[in-house]
């Protein structure tokens, strides 16, 4: 056993002393699986942390969350007597939330009324360093509480403190500042409920640890007052479902690009090792200590890769909370911001994938496989055409729709290094002696640079996929925002005012004045929306059907409505059906007449006519006003006269363009992490054909070396490197990109409406598409550059 410890210890201490030697090759293994575990643990430590966010509490329970109190679909907020008698029956972990906003000349600010007591006896708080915003006593509970970050939002560029603009006379209340508090500044639910002046009302109560029992003692308590939900099942776990699955796919992609560039660090370490470990067989060492020095080395490696990748995954998740939580608050009804903690399991998951890795590309290498390599080949290829053409027709779920992305990478996969090999080793007749030499070594260098070519392949395939799947959706949208968004002049208002409406629509000036009246509720479970915008079919020629026909007042007729192109596609509606629309004890009947599209909303919406929608006595919201003007009557004239004559706030006044940018901003927020993971895939691509040029290059320093000796000009060599490393990438370069039309294809085709029930048109940048392949092949004519620059500078220092 002595012996075996000693000869292990000597077998690891020379790998150690190799990788010293070839420092590209540590480097390469490094980068890819910490890269790609970053990756794949900062998605899911995301995913992890959505499901997780009521682990913390907002009323501060030492429990996590499992139940809120909120107010019936409609309201805003729920009667404060609910949160006492729910203390009378015994129920003492329910602890009430008050929140609102207030704002300030410079912007509005989120407070949240909670039991300070509990707060200041949290160990947040005493782990929190508190700066006062002004001069002023001690910390109290009229006091706020308030994130650093918004610190610009309460004071002027001198420090002084901006007021806070009340409807009615209020105390200033104290600021305090203070770091890690959050979106939601806190203070005392006294003071929240004199800020917002709510009347003894509540936001929600959360509850913690209920038995069975409680859950009915409080259904029957809170009956047709408010509503018990399960904190994992609300609306933003149902509809953000397909954007999470959607990252999880891109971040494991980018794992399978940094699996390929370690495949390469392995392949290459293991052949400039052959003669190393043979020499260690000759001298002594046993086989069994030589497979036991490994498999350390590589779980090792796995563990340190594990860590360095959780650690960047930690550090990305953070970059990109920001964005996500814009996202997922705008468009999936994220009710709790994203914080992102430090999460062990995530280093478990990268060790264990790694791991996965290893075996697999150990496993590769196998003297079995390498032998049947042409069965297995062949084997693969008809399996992956068979599966391909199968998905091509039927997939409908999220899962199948994403495998067709898979099995086309798996095509490429298999073709274009076959194509590559064939092409090198075309029977061409040359005479040149120094084109001989080129011909041979591409062959060889083929076989060493497969990997690498595969990584590229894909990583580059796959972001001319992402791109063209952006790039359509941005195109798809600015078409549709431009006739969905038509008026001249949005008013925003919180209330119908019948006696300003009637008054606007007989202006001489006004063309058509549209209201947007909306009620929230569900539709088969799902989350729904129900809308009108007027009535009379002319209110809803700013709607785009399916059909490319306009809205007629037959969609309207014998209870007719529309519906979204996502309950069509995603939820499986279809024209003539009847869908039951329910908001509480209330329901609202309709027969689907028509679709139209509805880019940006994971839910079910459905429209009808303003009348029908009132007679239903659904809890709705009233968003404003939508004018659009005659010709001769400019949208500043009439904005002025707004204010004047009609005495609106200018704040809530919008014009067409401004309204655009507001929306167009809220949409492309969704694609942002999109962008940053296929930016950081390409990143990995490019790491990949650096780091194995380099490392090849080193191999070929003595080949280099001798052709030099033997006469061959420094311009010559640089010559052929650069037409060898140059071409192999170039003809890489034009594989991908067919392979990212044929995923651009499926995304578009497939995931986009599979996912998120959205058709979006086919569109290419290819600006975009031409400056990414020429980066890719101005980096490999670097990497060619270098290894001759070196031999050059040799010959210098020796003469």
């Amino acid at each position: 056993m002595v012996a075996l410890y000693n000869e292990i210890k000597l077998i690891l201490a020379t790998h150690i002393a190799f990788y010293r030697r070839h420092p590209w090759l540590i480097a390469l293994f490094f980068i890819g699986f910490s890269l790609g575990s970053a990756l794949l643990t900062a998605i899911a430590g995301l995913n992890q942390e959505a499901k997780n966010r009521y682990d913390n509490s907002s009323a501060l329970i030492n429990n996590p969350v499992s139940h809120l109190i909120k107010p019936l679909a409609g309201k805003v907020y729920i009667n404060g007597d609910i949160w006492l008698k729910l203390r009378q029956k015994g129920i003492t972990t329910a602890q009430p939330v008050l929140r609102g906003r207030i704002a300030t000349s410079e912007g509005t600010l989120g407070i949240q009324g909670v039991d300070t007591l509990l707060w200041l006896n949290s160990k947040p708080y005493q782990q929190t360093e508190i700066s006062s915003g002004q001069a002023g006593g001690p910390f109290a509970l009229s006091s706020l509480l308030v994130d650093s970050q918004f610190k610009d939002r309460l004071t002027t560029t001198t420090g002084e403190r901006l007021p806070f603009i009340f409807q009615n006379e209020r105390h200033q209340p104290n600021i305090y500042f203070a770091d890690d508090i959050g979106l939601w500044a806190i203070t005392d639910l006294a003071n929240a409920d004199y800020l917002l002046d709510a009347k003894g009302q509540l936001s929600f109560i959360e509850l913690s640890n209920l038995t069975q029992q409680q859950q009915a003692q409080i259904q029957l308590l809170i009956a047709g007052r408010a509503e018990l939900i399960d904190v994992q099942q609300q609306e933003f776990d149902i509809l953000s479902q397909a954007f999470f699955f959607n990252l999880t796919a891109l971040a494991m992609l980018g794992y399978i690009v940094a699996a390929f560039l370690s495949f390469n660090a392995i392949k290459l370490t293991l052949s400039a090792r052959r003669k190393l470990l043979q020499q260690l067989h000759l001298l002594g060492c046993s086989t069994r200590g030589i497979q036991i020095s490994l498999l350390i080395e590589l779980m090792a490696l796995s563990l340190c890769t594990a860590l360095l990748g959780t650690a960047g995954g930690y550090v990305i998740a953070n970059a990109l909370v920001l964005d996500i939580n814009s996202t997922l608050v705008g468009l999936y009804q994220l009710d709790k911001a994203l914080v992102i903690n430090w999460q062990w399991f995530n280093v478990l998951l990268g060790f264990s994938l790694n791991i996965i890795g290893l075996v697999v590309i150990l496993l590769a290498q196998a003297k079995q496989i390498t032998v049947k390599g042409e069965q297995l080949f062949y084997t693969l290829l008809v399996c992956t055409c068979v599966v391909l053409i199968w998905l091509l027709n039927y997939a409908s779920t999220e899962l199948q729709a994403l495998l067709v992305c898979f099995t086309i990478l798996v095509l490429f996969i298999l073709m274009v290094p076959k194509v590559l090999s064939a092409l090198a080793c075309l029977p061409i007749h040359i005479r040149n002696p120094l084109d001989q030499w080129l011909h041979c070594d591409t062959r060889y260098y083929l076989k060493d640079l497969h990997i690498a070519v595969v990584a590229i392949l894909v990583a580059l395939g796959s972001a001319i996929g992402m791109q063209i799947m952006v790039k359509s959706f941005s195109n798809t949208l600015n078409a549709h925002l431009e006739k969905q968004l038509s008026a001249d002049i949005y008013l925003r208002s919180t209330s119908l005012d019948s006696t300003l409406r009637d008054t606007l629509s007989s202006e001489s000036g006004v063309k058509l004045l549209s209201i947007y009246m909306q009620s929230e509720g569900n539709v088969d479970q799902i989350p729904a929306k129900l809308a009108s915008f007027g009535e009379g079919s002319q209110h809803y020629q700013h709607i785009s059907l399916t059909s490319a026909k306009l809205v007629t007042e037959d969609d309207f007729s014998n209870e007719g409505c529309l519906a979204n192109e996502q309950s069509k596609i995603k939820f499986g509606f279809s024209l003539g059906n009847k869908v039951v629309f329910k908001q509480n004890a209330t329901r609202f009947t309709c027969r689907i007449t028509g679709f139209f599209y509805d880019y940006g909303n994971p839910a079910i919406s459905l429209l009808t006519q303003e009348k029908r929608h009132k007679s239903t006595a659904l809890n709705s919201d009233y968003f404003g006003y939508s004018i659009r003007l005659k010709v001769g009557t400019t949208v500043a004239a009439f904005s002025e006269r707004l204010i004047e004559d009609f005495n609106q706030d200018s704040t809530q006044i919008l014009d067409n363009k401004q309204f655009k940018r507001y929306a167009k901003t809220l949409f492309e927020d969704t694609f942002v992490v999109t962008k940053a993971l296929n930016s950081f895939i390409l990143a990995i691509a490019l790491l990949s054909l650096c780091t194995s040029l380099l490392s090849l290059s080193t191999n070929q320093l003595k080949q280099l070396t001798i052709l030099r000796h033997l006469g061959v000009t420094k311009y010559q060599l640089l010559g052929m490197k650069l037409l060898q490393t140059s071409g192999v990438v170039l003809v890489t370069t034009l594989f991908a990109i067919p392979l990212g039309f044929a995923l651009g294809y499926a995304l578009l085709a497939f995931v986009m409406p599979i996912a998120f029930g959205w058709t979006i048109h086919f569109s290419v940048d290819f600006m975009h598409l031409l400056l990414t392949c020429l980066t890719l092949v101005g980096v490999s004519v670097v990497c060619a550059y270098l290894p001759i620059r070196r031999i050059i500078k040799q010959e210098s220092q020796e003469h």
